[in-house]
């Protein structure tokens, strides 16, 4: 990513944010009305295309957001750069099926936000690989000195496999033996919307928890409730409701959950072809094994076929490598024989 140079998409955006933020408290009031809509949600926040959509088109609601992840005031965050835009409406192509959110805030700091509600079994190698490259940033003539606060944000909907369950952790790089703190410049951060549901987890911080509340919510009522309390949340319902009327949007949407549905059907039909595989697989072995103990009854080809009620043509290639292996009839190196070639 080329982060000096990359444009804003507002011309003057700490003007803007500033402008915005004069309809704090006016905004929640305004959009609450008898023709609200209720009902369950067509489109979450929960799907990605149309978290990128509405943070993107709305930069109040992005900057409530960054607030509440990053324990900064709303009004210390005077400027953010989008990354990596995208065309809302158009399809997303091969460079941008993955819709993160990569920022510059305050020309000071870079971040990557990722939402993934899926389980992801490698999540933290790759949040890991994700915050390496976006790190990596500086320029020819640059001193190390230069380089910007880097961190990735994951807004996660699964438990991560042997990580002590939290709403939101803070994963930084430090020494081991009396925890001092390496570097402030690198780090990951996972918010977990599986604790909403628990109550035995403690969510803090408070704001942050009704953001959390956002991304769960399944039906426009939920919705209103978190508005009316929240003037950011409040800016972030008036835009999704407005992309949910949006048509290309809407496509965009569908389509997203197509593709998410058809790589977990792919996964599926992954896991049962190589169950099959194995289940096939440990039937040979068995076989192989339960022959080679007769022949080293030393019994024959047909009187073995008899025994095991198959056709002598059906074992019989089983049979010759099981020979070549006599008399200690190793049963890996006789199934290594037959599927060499396989």
């Amino acid at each position: 990513i080329d982060i000096r140079g990359a444009c804003e998409i507002q011309l003057s955006e700490e003007m803007r944010l500033k402008e915005t933020d004069n309809r704090t408290g006016a905004v929640a009031g305004a959009f609450i009305g008898d023709d609200f809509p209720t009902g369950k949600l067509r489109y979450t926040m929960r799907n990605d295309y149309m978290f990128k959509a509405v943070l993107q088109k709305n930069k109040r609601a992005l900057k409530g957001l960054l607030s509440a992840l990053l324990y900064m005031k709303a009004e210390d965050i005077t400027e953010i750069q989008i990354l990596n835009p995208i065309e809302l409406g158009d399809a997303v192509d091969e460079k941008t099926c993955i819709l993160d959110l990569k920022l510059m805030l305050n020309n000071s700091s870079v971040l990557n936000i990722e939402l993934q509600v899926a389980y992801f079994k490698d999540w933290v190698e790759r949040s890991l690989t994700y915050l390496c490259r976006l790190f990596n940033h500086l320029h020819e003539g640059q001193e190390y000195g230069e380089v910007m606060a880097t961190y990735h944000i994951g807004i996660l909907d699964f438990w991560l496999p042997g990580k002590t369950k939290e709403f939101y952790s803070e994963y930084r790089l430090m020494n081991v033996k009396n925890h001092e703190i390496y570097s402030s410049k690198f780090g990951i951060r996972v918010v977990n919307l599986k604790a909403v549901d628990e109550e035995d987890i403690v969510k803090e911080p408070e704001e942050l928890y009704e953001w959390a509340k956002l991304f769960k919510a399944s039906t426009w009522e939920e919705l209103k409730m978190l508005a009316e309390k929240n003037d950011y949340i409040a800016d972030t319902v008036v835009t999704l409701r407005e992309l949910t009327d949006d048509e290309k949007i809407r496509m965009q949407c569908e389509a997203r959950e197509r593709y998410e549905l058809d790589r977990l059907s792919y996964i599926a039909q992954g896991r049962e072809e190589g169950l099959q595989k194995g289940r096939e697989e440990g039937e040979v072995r068995s076989q192989i094994k339960i022959i080679c103990r007769k022949l080293i009854k030393g019994k024959s080809l047909e009187e073995i076929a008899d025994d095991l009620e198959e056709d002598v043509g059906d074992i019989e290639h089983i049979y010759n490598a099981a020979l070549k292996y006599a008399p200690d009839y190793d049963a890996d190196k006789i199934y290594d024989e037959i599927y060499a070639d396989a």
